[in-house]
Order: structure tokens, then C-alpha cells, then sequence
């Protein structure tokens, strides 16, 4: 059985997990394509892994909300 703080470190652990393009467009609700289009705009944190990119949720998020929505 898991205690609240085991409960939050495995969260924690969970967030910190590289993403996929497919896995992050599924969260956030868009396309790959948006996806590309905000990474290639600079509105999304990333990683360049060789040839792929990987993302980090927290990051991803961060970034997201220092953007200004009209």
C-alpha cells in the first residue's frame, strides 16, 4: 500500500519522463503537427536526442504558460 508521500514521489518520478511528439500532442489535446509548429516557433521546451526530440511535461508547461493568450 502506498503512503501519500511514496503516492507523490512516484508522480513526481511519472512527470519527469521524456515524452514522445505523439505522447505530448495526446496531452495537450493537439496535432503532431502543432506540435512541430510551436517547437519550430520556440513555444515548447524540448530536447534534441540524436536524431529525435524528447520532451519533459514540466517543461513543456513552463514555457507554455509564459506565452500571453489574447
Amino acid at each position: 500500500m502506498f503512503s501519500q508521500e511514496n503516492l507523490e514521489q512516484t508522480i513526481d518520478r511519472a512527470s519527469d519522463r521524456l515524452l514522445r511528439k505523439r505522447e505530448l500532442a495526446e496531452r495537450l489535446g493537439v496535432s503532431s503537427r502543432t506540435v512541430d509548429d510551436w517547437q519550430r516557433r520556440g513555444r515548447i521546451a524540448y530536447l534534441k536526442i540524436g536524431r529525435s526530440c524528447r520532451y519533459r511535461w514540466n517543461d513543456v508547461i513552463a514555457k507554455l504558460q509564459s506565452f500571453r493568450v489574447n
